[in-house]
C-alpha cells in the first residue's frame, strides 16, 4: 500500500493508476472492516493515496471515487478527527502522558491531523462536483459537517470551506438555505465572522468576506437572519476604530457587506437605528485618509441610502 501511495505522488503514472480502477479497490480500504483486518496505517496510505489521485484532477476523480462510495468515509472521518472528540476521549481514557512520540496520545494527534489534512480538502471539492455527489454529502450530513469544520480549521481551509458552502448554496437553493437559516448555523457563521474581525487575518479576511457577501447576496432569508443573529456588531468593530480597522480593501468589503445587510433588511430604519450605523460611517468619513477612496465612496453611497431611508 506504501508503494502504491509513493506511485500516485508522480504525476506521470497518476493517470495510468487512475485507469487501472485504483479508486475502487482503495476505497474499500477506508471502511471500518477493512481497518481491523489490514490495520491503521494501511488504511491512512490508502486516504493518502486517494487524495493524491483527486488532487490530479479534482472534478472527475472525486466524482469517481464518490461512485465508488468516499462519501461517507470521508464525512465518519471528519467528525472522528475533530479536536474537541479526541480531547474528549483522552479525559476520558486518564491514561497518563506518553514521553514517545510515536506511541500513544502523539501518534493519535499525529494519525488525527494526517486524516484531517486529506479529508476536509477532498470534501471541500465535492462541494464543485455535481449534484449526485452533493446528494451524497447531504445524506451523510455533510453540510453540517462543513459548519463544524468551520470553527475547527485553520483560515486557509475556512476560506474554501466558505466557497464551497456558497458552491452549494448556488446550486442546491432551497435546501441549503434552510438548513443555514436555523439558529444554530447562524450561530456558527456568526462566531467564524466576529473572530476573523477581530484577528483582521489580510491574508485569509477578505477572501471570507468575499464569499460571504455572495452568500448574503444570494439568500435574502440567510442576510436577515444573519444581521439579526449578531452579525453587524463584529463588522463595525473594524470600521469604529480606524486606523486600526485594517487596510483599505478590508474596510471597503465590511461596508459592502453592510450594504447587503441593509437592503434585504424588512424593517431597514429599525436597522439603521439600532446598531447606529450613521455615526460610524461619519466618524468614517472624517478618518478616511488619502488613498482611500474606495472606502470613502461605499460609505458615502450607504449613508446616502441611510439618509432617503429616514426621510421615507
Amino acid at each position: 500500500m506504501r508503494a502504491l501511495r509513493w506511485l500516485t505522488g508522480e504525476a506521470s503514472v497518476l493517470p495510468a493508476i487512475k485507469d487501472a480502477g485504483a479508486i475502487n479497490q482503495l476505497v474499500p480500504f477506508l471502511s471500518r472492516e477493512r481497518e481491523a483486518a489490514a490495520g491503521p496505517e494501511a488504511q491512512l496510505e490508502a486516504l493518502h493515496a486517494l487524495y493524491n489521485i483527486c488532487k490530479f484532477n479534482k472534478r472527475v476523480h472525486l466524482e469517481v471515487a464518490a461512485t465508488a462510495g468516499i462519501v461517507q468515509h470521508l464525512c465518519r472521518f471528519a467528525l472522528e478527527s475533530s479536536p474537541a472528540l479526541s480531547q474528549q476521549q483522552q479525559q476520558q481514557q486518564q491514561q497518563p502522558a506518553v514521553l514517545d512520540p510515536l506511541t500513544g496520545a502523539a501518534a493519535a494527534e499525529a494519525r488525527r491531523a494526517a486524516v484531517r489534512g486529506f479529508v476536509v480538502p477532498m470534501l471541500i471539492g465535492m462541494a464543485s462536483t455535481s449534484s449526485s455527489t452533493r446528494a451524497k454529502l447531504w445524506a451523510c450530513s455533510g453540510l453540517d459537517i462543513f459548519l463544524q469544520l468551520l470553527g475547527e480549521e485553520d483560515s486557509q481551509m475556512q476560506v474554501g470551506l466558505l466557497r464551497a458552502l456558497d458552491t452549494w448554496l448556488l446550486e442546491d437553493h432551497a435546501r441549503v438555505e434552510h438548513r443555514l437559516v436555523a439558529p444554530q448555523a447562524v450561530g456558527q457563521l456568526v462566531e467564524l465572522f466576529a473572530t476573523a474581525c477581530r484577528q483582521r487575518d489580510m491574508a485569509t479576511m477578505p477572501q471570507m468576506l468575499d464569499s460571504l457577501k455572495l452568500m448574503l447576496s444570494r439568500s435574502s432569508k440567510l442576510s436577515v437572519a444573519m444581521a439579526t443573529g449578531g452579525l453587524v456588531p463584529p463588522l463595525l468593530e473594524p470600521l469604529a476604530s480606524p486606523p486600526g480597522g485594517g487596510a483599505p480593501i478590508l474596510r471597503a468589503r465590511l461596508l459592502e457587506i453592510l450594504r447587503v445587510l441593509y437592503e434585504h433588511h424588512p424593517r431597514p430604519k429599525e436597522f439603521i437605528m439600532k446598531f447606529r450605523i450613521q455615526d460610524v460611517l461619519r466618524r468614517l468619513l472624517e478618518s478616511e485618509g488619502r488613498g482611500e477612496d474606495a472606502v470613502k465612496l461605499e460609505a458615502q453611497k450607504l449613508l446616502n441610502a441611510f439618509h432617503i431611508n429616514v426621510l421615507l
